[in-house]
């Protein structure tokens, strides 16, 4: 059987540092499709990251709409095979990235799919806190019951299935991928296939301003989805004092593991996942709140 022809797009913004690695681990895909083309497309970066990509000889746009859903779709319109896969340009692809993936489009009914995020060998704090947190558990999440989601660093589609929903919504700046999941499983019911084995590294946020940045940004890309979807996510009374419950919880949970860390009776690393989950929870609701009730005011106006 004529396997399907691949795309593999990966937008960038000032990565020169790291998406020479994510090109050279596709050059080593085994077995590699018999039609498959690789797409960068630059946000407008101003590091290097243009001449670096022209010499390693794969196809390079330019998309000024800045944001990844727009460079996303940059690629998606220009891009010739009937299966597009999407990867970050600071990942690196374990060999059978590829073709695991794009195996998943064996099956006729599948129209999404999503393979394993594995965190690099964390050296930091936010880098253990991210490995361990559960924030890249592609398993978990494209089974969860509301906006179930293949994310964008490791996701693959059947390209008239993106093209036939208008690709990734370019107004949403973050969570983009679990609207344009949403759309495409609207459209095309059936469940996100997961492939475990089609997995790739990814580099995890290596100081607390990053990792504050982090959840700040997540936490803006929620509200985005609470706002356009209300029906779907209401935002009500039980779910502020849900998340005022747990942001307590959490708050407070480090002062009492602390007390028994000096009693040598809970142990440094479990301290420290609490104190960067209590960083994590309380920099996510801040972006969420910020952006959620600046637009609801905005709309009121």
């Amino acid at each position: 059987m004529k396997s399907a022809s691949v795309s593999v797009i990966i937008p960038v913004l000032n990565g020169a540092h790291t998406i020479g690695d994510t090109l050279r681990s596709l050059v080593k895909q085994l077995p590699r499709p018999d039609h498959c083309e690789t797409i960068v497309v630059d946000n407008g970066s101003t590091d290097g990251t243009v001449e670096l990509v022209e010499r390693l000889g794969v196809v390079l746009l330019h998309e000024t709409t800045r944001g990844a859903a727009a460079a996303r779709n940059r690629g998606l319109r220009a891009a010739g095979g009937e299966i597009v896969m999407f990867c970050d340009a600071d990942t690196v692809l374990t060999r059978r990235w590829l073709a695991e993936l794009s195996a998943a489009f064996d099956d006729p009914a599948v129209t999404l799919a999503a393979g394993r995020i594995v965190c690099y060998p964390p050296k930091t704090g936010p880098e253990r806190y991210l490995a361990a947190s559960g924030v890249y558990d592609v398993e978990r999440a494209v089974c969860r019951p509301w906006f179930p989601l293949a994310p964008s660093g490791n996701m693959a589609v059947r390209r008239t299935a993106a093209l036939a929903v208008g690709g990734f919504d370019e107004a949403m700046l973050t969570a983009e991928d679990a609207d344009f999941c949403y759309r495409v499983l609207g459209a095309f019911p059936g469940a996100i296939a997961y492939r475990g084995d089609a997995m790739l590294f990814h580099r995890s946020r290596p100081t607390d301003a990053e990792l504050r940045r982090q959840a700040w940004v997540y936490g803006e890309g929620v509200a985005r989805l609470y706002l356009r979807y209300p029906d779907v996510l209401p935002w009500d009374l039980r779910r502020v004092l849900l998340v005022a419950c747990r942001t307590f919880g959490r708050g407070s949970l480090p002062l009492l593991l602390t007390a028994g860390r000096v009693l040598r009776i809970v142990p440094d690393e479990k301290v420290e996942f609490a104190v960067y989950h209590r960083l994590w929870t309380w920099w996510f609701w801040r972006g969420f709140f910020q952006l959620y009730y600046a637009q609801r005011t905005a709309a009121a106006r």
